[in-house]
């Protein structure tokens, strides 16, 4: 929703474009600096209306979820499973095996 405020300094803005463009048409017609003039403070009027704004303070963003390295683990054989963080492989039955761990990671 917009505030009383706000719209009332829209129109305001709004009205003074007006009389800027009209009194810039005849000066178009003779010379272009006036229509130049006039858009600079058309346009200065209408930047000082949306900065007005009532704009947050604070912005809340959520934190990126760190990645877990636990979670990627894998089977290069049922009944084995290879973890990249120890640089590991262990049994189902959670022993670790040194056969798979060498043929995994030591090369």
């Amino acid at each position: 929703m917009v505030s009383t405020r706000i719209k009332l300094s829209i129109i305001a803005t709004l009205a003074f474009a007006v009389v800027a463009g009209s009194v810039t048409t005849e000066a178009i017609s003779k010379n272009k600096t006036g229509a130049v003039v006039g858009g600079l403070i058309a346009g200065a009027a209408i930047g000082a209306a949306i900065s007005s704004a009532n704009h947050p303070t604070t912005v809340y963003v959520e934190e990126r979820p760190k990645p877990n390295k636990w979670s990627d683990s894998f089977s290069p054989k049922p009944g084995i499973r290879c973890y990249p963080a120890q640089h590991a492989c262990y049994s189902n039955d959670g022993a670790y095996n040194a056969n798979w761990t060498h043929k995994v990671y030591a090369r």
